[in-house]
Formats: C-alpha cells, sequence, structure tokens
C-alpha cells in the first residue's frame, strides 16, 4: 500500500510540474505582443513594430516608390459660377468661375492657360474661359478664377465642371493602389517601412489613378519601401491600440 501512496504522490507532483509550467508559458506568450505601437514624438504618428510571426500571418508585403515621366494631361474639377467683380467691369466678361485648389495642385496646374467650362449636366464639351487676376488686393492663394466673355446660361452660384491643363510632362512618384489609405477625414495615406518589421504611415496627395497604380503629387521619396499589401490590418493595429 505504502509504494501505491508513494506512486500516486509521484503522479501527482508531476502533474502539478507540468500545469505550472503550462501555466507559465501560457502567462508568457500573453506578454508577447504581436505588435508594439509607439508615438513618434512631435507627430500624432504611431510607429509600429511586428513580430516575424505577425508579418508572417498578415502576409505583409513591400515595394519600392517609383518615379516615372508622366506626359502632359488635362485634369476635372469642380468650380462655381461667381458674380463679376466690380473692378473688372471693363475686362468684357459677363461672369467669372471660381476653383478651389490645394497648394498641391496649384503646383501642378497650369494656372496660366484657358479652361474648359461645362454645366455638371453636360457632357459634350464645355465653354473656352480665360484665367484672370483676383483683384481689390485680395490675398485668396486656395484657388483659381477664370472670366467668361458669354455668359451662355451660368449664373452666380450654379456649380460647374471645370477642365484644367495640368503642366506639362513631369517626373512624378508612383505606388500601387493597394497601398492607398483612407482615413476618417479623407486623407490619404501610405504605410513605408523604414527598417524591417516597422512601419509607420505617410500622408500623401494623389495626382491621379491611372489602373492599378496611382501617381503621386506629394508623398515619400523615390526609392522608400511602401507597403502593398498589408495596408488596411496595419491601420487597424495603429489605431485599434492607440
Amino acid at each position: 500500500m505504502r509504494r501505491d501512496y508513494r506512486l500516486w504522490a509521484l503522479v501527482a507532483i508531476l502533474a502539478g510540474l507540468h500545469t505550472t509550467a503550462c501555466t507559465q508559458k501560457v502567462e508568457l506568450m500573453s506578454e508577447i505582443k504581436p505588435a508594439k505601437v509607439e508615438r513618434v514624438q512631435g507627430t500624432e504618428l504611431s510607429r509600429l513594430t511586428l513580430t516575424p510571426k505577425a508579418v508572417q500571418r498578415l502576409d505583409i508585403k513591400t515595394a519600392a516608390v517609383r518615379e516615372e515621366r508622366i506626359g502632359a494631361r488635362k485634369r476635372l474639377v469642380a468650380g462655381e459660377v461667381i458674380a463679376r467683380p466690380a473692378a473688372a467691369a471693363n475686362d468684357g466678361s459677363k461672369v467669372w468661375v471660381r476653383v478651389p485648389m490645394s497648394a498641391a495642385d496649384l503646383r501642378v496646374v497650369a494656372a496660366r492657360q484657358p479652361a474648359q467650362i461645362a454645366s455638371l449636366a453636360d457632357v459634350t464639351g464645355g465653354t473656352t474661359a480665360r484665367p484672370v487676376t483676383v483683384l481689390n488686393g485680395s490675398k485668396e492663394l486656395a484657388a483659381l478664377h477664370y472670366a467668361l466673355d458669354q455668359a451662355d446660361g451660368f449664373t452666380p452660384g450654379q456649380r460647374v465642371r471645370v477642365e484644367l491643363a495640368v503642366s506639362g510632362a513631369a517626373m512624378r512618384r508612383i505606388v500601387a493602389t493597394s497601398s492607398v489609405l483612407y482615413d476618417a477625414k479623407g486623407k490619404t495615406w501610405v504605410y513605408t517601412s523604414p527598417e524591417p518589421m516597422v512601419f509607420v504611415r505617410h500622408a500623401i496627395t494623389v495626382d491621379h489613378i491611372d489602373g492599378d497604380r496611382v501617381v503621386l503629387s506629394d508623398g515619400p521619396a523615390p526609392g522608400t519601401a511602401v507597403v502593398t499589401v498589408g495596408a488596411a490590418e496595419l491601420l487597424g493595429t495603429e489605431y485599434g491600440r492607440k
């Protein structure tokens, strides 16, 4: 009987040791996070550091930002018909069109070239409008203005479609469409990878989309590694751990 008691005692001890080892392993695994999120000092961005297994599980892939020469083209934007300023009474125009522009857009648009103005319902063409300078000492820099010498049914307050000439051929940065993310405010981003398994969001300005590639007017420098697969998962990780 004593041998039986000893045998059962030994089994109990071994089982206890096994349970303790398993518990410690689970606790250790729970302490190992698949992603470490750190705030980038002086910004609202975060630096994501993933474990090798997390990178493998998300199947993250990257590609370098490349640079290509993009030919001259046109751009369609929205504009608004406004009344001709009193100071422009002698310029022969009937109405003007105001076209809001971002700072990045202003750098690439051929602002001194005529524009084609059309109503939103007109899909056949438009009316040629000449570029004009804002008068009365206005310091508005975030818009272009065009004068229509014939009203052609345009009235102040009307929303119109404007076809602008874009500056001539130039080198532009290119990323894959799968790299581009949109946040809740509509801003566009990509994730760069400055080091293996490290990822940081980078703001971009999209010039236009051409098939499966996105042409940028502003963004990471050529050669920068950008996430092409797994970007949405990184965004969820970043916002989910803030």
